[in-house]
């Protein structure tokens, strides 16, 4: 069969790619370029041709460099009993790498679905990235420690229930897509509240716990005038406040839809909590209101008391959000192509009671 026509732009925009992932490959397997040729028996000069998208590797070719590579990666990184074939364990997603790499659609079909699963299954040990959020997950004081909070203690019971080890990873919000695309991550611990933009990026678990998350705000009560909702307040003259990634930064795009209000924008409650405190204290003219969901703006405004009981000036008061009326819950958060994980984690679920 004919080989392949392209056109001299495609080859020199995919066949650079091919060389550099193989380079990286060599350096795995601890081979020198020549070895390489040697061992796939293609002529040293044929690299450097494919390097200069002066030609294209066949398919059998890309196929037999993606098996020679795991089979040698394999004899320089096992570890037995546990781990005899790193590579070769993978061959369908370096298989698809390498070919897409070189200009060629993928030939194994599903080549991301459960890799997290079965690696899991393999390593007996999940990882899960988490983030700061009150009463729920804090970080540990000293580097290395777990995390605290309700979502901790949650996650190792489901841990027991499937026999892994959970090793935390802190991220923030904005973060966690990335980490669960680029498999950075094994999932997201359950503090990630379900929202209908989110599944472009997550597969969530069912519902962890009884809780239902609502979108609140946090104000200083001097604003609002013993007013019970934040559309009973001078809400033309406000500036929102919240975290980038979570609950409020969805709702101050709904409320700014008809009026363009200020937004500042932080990377977890504490620091958006500071910045609210500060603008009290700074007296400006615009109200600064934090959008959170209304358990995390229940724990602050109980903190902000507990730690001033004799500056009121710097308590809070959590009011409701009428046109946005909606409950929501959270759950574990995975890769959308994990559907074993997912069934697994559920079942677990089910089996812990109600509380």
């Amino acid at each position: 069969m004919a080989r392949p026509k392209r056109t001299r732009s495609e080859d020199a925009a995919s066949q650079p790619k091919f060389v550099r992932i193989v380079e990286d490959y060599l350096t795995k397997a601890n081979w020198t370029k020549q070895e390489f040729m040697a061992e796939i028996q293609v002529g040293e000069a044929q690299f450097y041709r494919w390097a200069r998208g002066e030609n294209v590797p066949t398919k059998a070719i890309v196929n037999r460099v993606a098996v020679i590579l795991a089979r040698r990666i394999d004899e320089i990184q096992q570890d037995l009993p546990h781990n005899p074939f790193p590579a070769s364990d993978e061959i369908d997603r370096i298989v698809n790498q390498l070919l897409e790499a070189a200009g060629y659609s993928a030939s194994v079909k599903g080549r991301d679905a459960d890799v997290i699963w079965n690696e899991i299954a393999r390593n007996k040990a999940w990882t899960l990235g988490y983030t700061k959020v009150p009463k729920w997950l804090e970080p540990p004081d000293r580097p290395g420690d777990k995390p605290t909070g309700l979502a901790v203690k949650y996650t190792e019971k489901i841990g027991k229930l499937l026999g892994v080890k959970t090793i935390w990873k802190y991220l923030t919000y904005d973060e966690m897509p990335n980490a669960v695309r680029s498999r950075e991550v094994d999932g997201i611990a359950p503090l990630t509240l379900v929202l209908p933009g989110r599944f472009f990026y997550f597969r969530f678990s069912d519902r962890c716990g009884e809780d239902l998350f609502k979108l609140c705000a946090i104000v200083a009560p001097k604003f609002t005038n013993s007013a019970t909702s934040f559309e009973d307040t001078p809400y033309q003259s406000v500036k929102f406040i919240y975290v980038k990634g979570e609950l409020g930064e969805w709702g101050a795009g709904i409320l700014n839809e008809a009026d363009e209000r200020p937004e500042e924008v932080f990377e977890d409650s504490d620091r958006a909590m500071g910045a609210l405190l500060a603008s009290i204290e700074r007296k400006e003219e615009l109200i600064s209101v934090f959008l959170v969901d209304d358990l995390t703006g229940e724990v602050l405004a109980n903190k902000a008391k507990k730690e001033n009981p004799e500056e009121p000036h710097k308590w809070i008061q959590v009011i409701k959000i009428r046109d946005i009326d909606l409950e929501t819950y959270a759950a574990f958060a995975f890769h959308p192509d994990e559907g074993k994980l997912i069934n697994a984690v559920n079942s677990a679920i089910s089996m812990i009671p109600k509380s």
